[in-house]
């Protein structure tokens, strides 16, 4: 039988667990969260498959072609990469909560594991960001868009953003210990802080990475979908042909993945977190509210992982040349195999093409030659 302060919120002050007026007021907030033991296993396994599957086709596919340094590319496989890290993380965590919420890896590699989720979490938002900038700009800015298509400042775009990422990691990981002891005696990885860390380092990380990692690309990218829409929308100007419409659609589409990869994976473990740091640090609500927060961030938690299995759609739409792609299907006995875009006709075809052609040239008439002619 679980006791119900062993999965309970983190005691409200000193070290984690270590008197007995803490594990009291523990009590008094306690949280069982059965739950977790099966959706997280679950949840972690599948997006596990899933995300190393997609991811590495992607990463294979760029390779392959040849095509990572591609301008509209770069961003791409820096999300990519940080999605197979990710996902190469979640055998530690699916064990974790398989042998509910006892962390058996040792403190380095927990803050290891953190990093990568921390890094994951973030970074994927701010590049998802960028690439609905670019979007933005190729399709309202396109002489703009066409002075800054430079492999440098892209580049440089990327250090930052990786710059950003390993200081906050360091920051995390550097400040004190990730691993703490709930009083059954299991080890807690990324959880259970004392109440001096979350006035601390952790309160302090979490809302600047809210702010940083969340709500100003979230704020960018409903600037930009709008205004995409409207140029979309908008009367064509003259010489404009059906490939500039067609790539302001692929656009379109590419930032509504984006968007809805927003709502869906991190927009409600931000809005969760938010409120569950401001009431840790006592600015808001008491113990229900605690419970309630502590409840939904195990699913809101769940959810966030699964942006490693939804960007392949981004790189569907945002990648050059990548939905267009035959080696996007794949075929016959070995991976990789290309279909080609238009098989061959029939022989039977062809000689009639040929026989109809040659009438026609002996009686002089024009002919306009087959597709593959």
């Amino acid at each position: 039988m679980l006791q119900p302060w062993a999965f309970s919120l983190p005691p409200p002050s000193g070290a984690p667990g270590n008197d007995s007026g803490n594990v009291n007021n523990s009590l008094s907030c306690a949280e069982s969260a059965d739950f977790q033991f099966v959706l997280f296993p679950v949840v972690y396994s599948l997006v596990f498959v899933l995300g190393l599957v997609g991811n590495l086709f992607v990463l294979s596919y760029f390779l392959r072609t040849k095509s990572a340094t591609a301008p509209a590319n770069v961003f791409l496989v820096n999300l990519a990469v940080l999605d197979l890290l990710f996902v190469l993380t979640l055998p530690f965590r699916v064990a974790y909560h398989a042998l509910r919420n006892d962390w058996v890896f040792g403190e380095a590699l927990c803050k290891i594991i953190g990093g990568f989720f921390f890094a994951n979490l973030y970074g994927s938002s701010l590049f998802l960001a960028l690439i609905c900038l670019e979007r933005y700009l190729a399709v309202v800015h396109p002489l703009l868009h066409l002075r800054l298509r430079s492999s440098r400042l892209r580049l440089g775009a990327v250090l930052a953003v990786w710059a950003v990422l390993v200081a906050a990691v360091l920051f995390m990981a550097l400040r004190g210990p990730l691993t703490s002891t709930f009083p059954n005696g299991h080890i807690a990885c990324l959880e259970n802080f004392s109440t001096s860390s979350w006035k601390g380092r952790i309160s302090g990380i979490s809302i600047f990475a809210a702010v940083v990692g969340f709500l100003l690309p979230l704020a960018l990218i409903i600037v930009c979908y709008p205004l995409i829409a409207w140029r979309l929308l908008a009367p064509p100007t003259v010489g404009s042909g059906a490939g500039s419409r067609t790539a302001k659609r692929k656009a379109l589409r590419t930032v509504l993945v984006v968007l809805g990869v927003f709502l869906v994976c991190f927009a409600p473990y931000h809005l969760v977190q938010l409120v569950h740091t401001l009431s840790r640090v006592g600015l808001v609500g008491g113990c229900p509210l605690l419970r309630g927060t502590y409840a939904a961030r195990r699913v809101t938690m769940a959810l966030t992982s699964l942006n490693a299995c939804l960007d392949p759609l981004v790189y569907y739409f945002a990648a050059e040349r990548f939905s267009r792609q035959s080696s996007w299907r794949l075929c016959g006995s070995r991976c990789g195999c290309c279909l080609p875009k238009r098989l061959p006709r029939p022989l039977w075809l062809q000689a009639l093409t040929t026989s109809k052609t040659t009438t026609s040239s002996s009686t002089g008439e024009s002919t306009v030659p087959g597709p593959g002619q």
